[in-house]
C-alpha cells in the first residue's frame, strides 16, 4: 500500500466501514480450511513481527479464497500503522472510500480483530453474496481469532525483547560504574591517609583550629565515599554467601545509604521507628536489594511533592517473624492494580522508566528467604509495603 493511501486511511477510523459480520456455526466451515489455518499458525516464527505474522496468516487464507482480497489494518500507539494486503489484483484506488484496503474489488467487508482497539481485518470480492455466505463468514471469524492471538503474542514478544535490551544496557552500565568506582578507591585511600596525617600533624604543631576542623571534614567525607564505593562493589558482585543470622537494621541503613542521593533529590525525609528485634536468617546483598527497590519506588512516588518515608520494624514472638513496614506519602496505587503489582512486567509507570520487574524480583528474594511481602493503599494517599522475614534460629550464629 502506498504511503499516500496509508496516510488517507489513518484519517478515517476503520470502525466506520460498513457491515459487522455475524458469528456463524462451526459446521459451516470446511475442515480443510481449519487445518490450513492451524498449520499456518503453528508454523509462525515466535520472533516474527506483527506484519510478518499477519502476512503469513492472510497468505494461508488467500490460498483457500483465490478470488478474494484480504487485508489487515493495525494502528500503532505512536501514530505509526501497519497495513498488510494480500490481493491477486494491483491496488486501484478510486478515492471514494479512503477507509477501504481493497478498493480494486466491488465489495469489502470488515471485522474487528480486537474489541478494545481499532485493528481490523478486511475481505473483498466482486460478489457480495459470496462474502455474506456462511462458509466465508465462518472463515473470517476463525481468522480473526487467530490474528488476535498472534498479534498479542507478537506484542508480548516485542515488549520482552525491549525489556531484555534495556536490561543489557543497565548491566553494561553497571559494569562500567563498578569499574569506575574501583578506580576511585586508590585516590580516595590516599586522600584519607594524607588528610588524617595532616590533621594529626596540625594538632601537634598548633595549627589554626578551624584548619584542623576542615581537615577533619575532608577526612570524614573521603572515608564516607570510600565506604560507599566498597559497599557498592560488594552489592554489585554476585553473592556467594550462605544464609546466616544478619541484622535487619544494618541492612536497612545500608540500603538508605545507596538511596540517599535519590531521597535528597526528591525531597523525601526518612522516619525510623525501629523496635528491639533479633537477627533474621538471610543473605545481606539480596536483602539489601529488596529495600533498595522499595525505597526507590517510594521516592519515585513522592517525586512531585516530597514527603515522609516511614520505616518501622517489629517482631511477632508468636509466629517467629519480623515485620518491616515501609510507608510513603506518594500518589498511591489504584486498588484494581494492587493484586498485579508483583507480576513480572506489570508497571503503572507510563513514561517508559519502569520495566515491571522490580517488585517481582523483590517478591522472589523475600520468598527465597522464607518470607512474604504484601502491599495496601493508605488513606488519604500513599502506599504501605509489609515485609515479613523469619527470625534466625539460635544455632544460625550471629554475623
Amino acid at each position: 500500500m502506498s504511503g499516500r493511501s496509508a496516510e488517507r486511511l489513518g484519517k478515517r477510523p476503520l470502525s466506520d466501514a460498513p457491515v459487522t459480520l455475524r458469528k456463524p456455526l462451526t459446521r459451516d466451515l470446511p475442515l480443510e480450511w481449519i487445518d490450513n489455518l492451524l498449520i499456518a499458525s503453528c508454523e509462525l516464527d515466535p520472533s516474527a513481527s506483527i506484519e510478518q505474522r499477519a502476512s503469513a496468516l492472510l497468505g494461508a487464507a488467500a490460498k483457500m479464497l483465490p478470488g478474494c482480497g484480504l487485508g489487515v489494518y493495525i494502528p500503532g500507539a505512536t501514530g505509526a500503522q501497519a497495513v498488510v494486503r494480500v490481493s491477486p489484483r494491483p491496488r486501484r484506488d478510486d478515492g471514494r472510500d479512503p477507509a477501504r484496503l481493497l478498493p480494486e474489488f466491488a465489495f469489502e467487508r470488515v471485522a474487528a480483530i480486537e474489541p478494545e482497539g481499532r485493528s481490523t481485518m478486511h475481505i473483498a470480492a466482486d460478489d457480495a453474496g459470496y462474502l455474506d455466505s456462511a462458509p466465508i463468514q465462518a472463515l473470517v471469524d476463525r481468522l480473526v481469532l487467530t490474528l488476535r492471538a498472534s498479534l498479542r503474542e507478537a506484542r508480548a514478544h516485542e515488549s520482552l525483547r525491549a525489556q531484555v535490551i534495556q536490561a543489557e544496557k543497565l548491566a553494561s552500565l553497571g559494569k562500567m560504574a563498578a569499574g569506575v568506582v574501583h578506580e576511585l578507591n586508590n585516590p580516595l585511600t590516599s586522600i584519607l591517609a594524607y588528610s588524617e596525617y595532616l590533621r594529626r600533624k596540625g594538632e601537634r604543631s598548633g595549627f589554626d583550629p578551624s584548619d584542623i576542623e576542615r581537615l577533619a571534614r575532608i577526612n570524614e567525607a573521603a572515608d564516607r565515599i570510600l565506604r560507599f564505593s566498597r559497599d557498592l562493589i560488594t552489592y554489585a558482585r554476585p553473592s556467594t554467601e550462605k544464609p546466616g543470622a544478619v541484622s535487619l537494621h544494618d541492612i536497612i541503613e545500608r540500603a538508605l545509604v545507596f538511596c540517599e542521593h535519590l531521597l535528597d533529590q526528591t525531597g523525601v525525609t526518612v522516619e525510623r521507628c525501629f523496635g528491639e528485634i533479633p537477627p533474621v536468617r538471610g543473605v545481606i546483598d539480596p536483602l539489601t536489594q529488596v529495600f533498595v527497590n522499595l525505597f526507590t519506588n517510594a521516592a519515585h512516588a513522592m517525586h512531585e511533592h516530597g514527603g515522609c518515608l516511614g520505616i518501622t520494624t517489629a517482631t511477632s514472638p508468636e509466629d517467629g517473624y519480623i515485620t518491616v513496614t515501609i510507608r510513603d506519602e506518594g500518589h498511591g496505587i489504584d486498588i484494581e492494580h494492587l493484586p498485579r503489582i508483583f507480576d513480572p512486567f506489570f508497571t503503572t509507570k507510563t513514561d517508559g522508566s519502569g520495566t515491571g520487574l522490580g517488585l517481582s524480583i523483590v517478591r522472589n528474594i523475600v520468598a527465597s528467604h522464607g518470607g512474604s511481602i504484601r502491599a495496601e493503599a493508605c488513606a488519604p494517599r500513599g502506599t504501605a509495603f509489609y515485609v515479613d522475614l523469619p527470625v534466625a534460629l539460635p544455632s544460625s550464629g550471629r554475623r
